[in-house]
């Protein structure tokens, strides 16, 4: 255990002091401060700004701008006159107006068009819009002295009613941060794990260090200590957002990723819970893997290749949680949340959207122990024997014969 704790805190204090380390938690950290400022000070400066956008109005049905004006919170109206078309159709492609609507008779009923640059205000075309059809129907009513209960009567809508049994759509943005944060923190620091091995073997380091210590104390006390900066570094980085929360450029009711709320009300403890236990099992299974890949490569360029199949599987697992945002009940989605390769992030996904029972999380969180084991055993032995074969590049069926023998 002495050995172990001697190696854990090499490797932990060489992570820690490295100028890679230091240089990109400033980075992040830094850039993280920098981007809630100033989407901070770009929300203040857009509050007072308003889209400009001019109304042409060819027909006999009345638009009035000024009361349109007073229900509209970011678009600002103004009336053309017909012959102006060609200057504002100029001032639209010059950015000097934000659109321009076109309202023209179309078979006796009024057409609304609507020109813009690149994005489109989606404020402005449906109220006049709505205000066009009232002002025809209003018209149409007075012209044909049609009774007004009866028009009343013909102008009743349907009415829907809306009824979810289970609506998973505010845990989209949770959900995706997560899951894209599993994946991530997996991918990037299980590289390392590989990166450090086959620096070590390279350098012959482990000649020196292997009569003393057994490999394998030496391949956990890595994985461990990566984890544990990895750790310090996640938490330096969420100073940065408690830091920006404080000043008050981060407010909690308006976060948002990819125009999907996030909602803080699902970080319950459960969820919380089931996170931490998904990432460890998950970051412990593929940092394994990580290892004996690393043990295997003599040069560090050939990692490359060597690594290709896990970061499919990580990348798979990826892809298939995504999936799971949209319909977390598919076959493919509940197929894949028992393949242990897989389950750290899908069965997760599953979890936040309430798709996941008990039996199912029991299950998936069995056979990831078992799959660690498994794992474990294979992924030592590979380990050990690897990080003395020196030679070519790495071949599947060499791995195969180091996992066999003991």
């Amino acid at each position: 255990m002495k050995k172990f704790a001697a190696i854990y805190k090499f490797h932990l204090k060489e992570n820690l002091t490295s100028k890679a380390f230091k240089i990109s938690t400033a980075i992040i950290f830094v850039a993280i401060l920098a981007f809630f400022g100033y989407s901070n000070w770009a929300n203040q400066n857009d509050s007072g700004n308003k889209d400009s956008i001019a109304i042409i109005n060819t027909t006999e049905s009345n638009v009035n701008i000024q009361s349109l004006n007073k229900g509209l919170e970011e678009t600002k109206l103004e009336s053309a006159k017909k012959n102006e078309e060609k200057k504002f159709r100029e001032k639209v492609e010059n950015g000097n107006v934000d659109g321009l609507i076109l309202v023209r008779a179309q078979k006796g009923v009024p057409a609304l068009t609507y020109i813009y640059k690149n994005f489109p205000n989606n404020e402005a075309a449906p109220v006049v819009s709505q205000a066009l059809q009232q002002s025809y129907i209003a018209d149409t009513i007075a012209q044909n002295k049609i009774d007004s209960k009866t028009a009343a009567s013909l102008l009743s809508t349907v009415q829907v009613k809306d009824e979810v049994l289970k609506d998973t759509s505010n845990t989209f943005g949770i959900v995706y941060v997560f899951v894209f944060f599993m994946y991530l923190f997996i991918i990037a620091f299980g590289q390392m794990i590989a990166t450090a091995v086959a620096a070590e073997k390279s350098s012959r380091v482990m000649e020196i260090m292997i009569p003393k210590v057994k490999p394998i104390l030496m391949m956990y006390a890595k994985i461990a200590a990566i984890l544990t900066g990895a750790i310090v570094q996640i938490a330096i980085i969420a100073a940065a957002g408690l830091i920006a929360y404080a000043i008050g450029w981060l407010d909690t009711n308006e976060l948002s990723i990819f125009g999907s709320g996030i909602d803080l009300s699902n970080l319950t403890p459960g969820v919380i819970a089931a996170f931490i236990t998904y990432f460890v099992l998950g970051y412990l299974l593929y940092a394994m893997m990580y290892a004996a890949v690393g043990s295997m490569v003599s040069r560090t360029e050939d990692l490359g290749s060597s690594q290709f199949p896990i970061i499919m599987l990580i990348m798979g697992a990826f892809f298939i949680g995504m999936r799971s945002l949209f319909d977390p009940s598919t076959t493919l989605v509940v197929v894949s949340s028992y393949i242990p390769f897989f389950s750290p992030i899908v069965t997760f996904s599953r979890i936040v959207a309430g798709e996941a029972g008990t039996l199912e999380i029991v299950i998936t969180i069995a056979i990831l122990l078992i799959s660690l084991l498994f794992i474990n055993r294979l992924a030592g032995r590979i380990y050990v024997h690897g990080v003395m074969h020196y030679g070519g590049k790495v071949k599947f069926r060499d791995m195969i014969q180091l996992a066999k023998s003991k």
